[in-house]
């Protein structure tokens, strides 16, 4: 008995140090670089949310999430950087979920066009909007455009990487969740010089 208290306590624990999501919202976290996409040269750790309707093309929360990649001091985070890790994963991520269902599918054809954002003052981070233009592999296997908010900082030990991600319109309900998500966890993770 007494060792079930600790776990749970040890599970709270661990979720409180994690990235918190409204209820109804499924999660997992995994290492980097994934298995799908063993072409990424980030290392660490990535957090993932998932809004309720994740895999249901009809619903609002169809394919939005949030995730935080918890990344090694030493991982760059440029621009250019920034774009070839993200290209391939999702690149990875699409080829490993459809294993060849999709004859004449290209993944090199998959584009990430990222814009730097002004972030507010005294904010650390740099912040980038993309458009990512890819195959979605796990409900409809049909081209998708999705939108992403990225945040990246460094930390005392560790650099962050901070995703907000839905094909939704930025004036939807579904980022008012993701930006919440996101706040939530950078208020966690503060920049090394906080």
């Amino acid at each position: 008995m007494l060792g079930l208290v600790v776990l749970l306590c040890l599970a709270v624990g661990a979720e409180e140090q994690g990235l918190k999501a409204p209820e109804g919202w499924g999660g997992e976290t995994i290492a980097l670089p994934p298995g799908f996409a063993p072409g990424m040269g980030w290392q660490g750790t990535e957090k993932i949310r998932f809004a309720p309707g994740m895999m249901k093309p009809e619903a609002d929360g169809f394919f939005s999430y949030a995730f935080a990649f918890e990344l090694r001091a030493d991982s760059p985070l440029t621009e250019a950087e920034v774009q070839k890790e993200f290209l391939a994963y999702y690149r990875g991520l699409c080829q490993a979920v459809l294993r060849g269902k999709l004859p004449g599918l290209d993944p090199a054809a998959f584009t990430l066009q990222l814009k730097r954002q002004e972030a507010a003052p005294g904010d650390p981070a740099v912040h980038y909007t993309g458009v990512l233009d890819w195959i979605e592999p796990f409900a409809t296997r049909k081209p998708q455009r999705l939108n992403l908010e990225i945040q990246t900082w460094s930390g005392k030990e560790q650099k962050y990487v901070f995703v907000c991600v839905s094909p939704q319109d930025s004036k939807a309900a579904i980022w008012k969740e993701l930006h919440g998500i996101r706040d939530d966890y950078r208020k966690q993770q503060p920049a090394g010089d906080e």
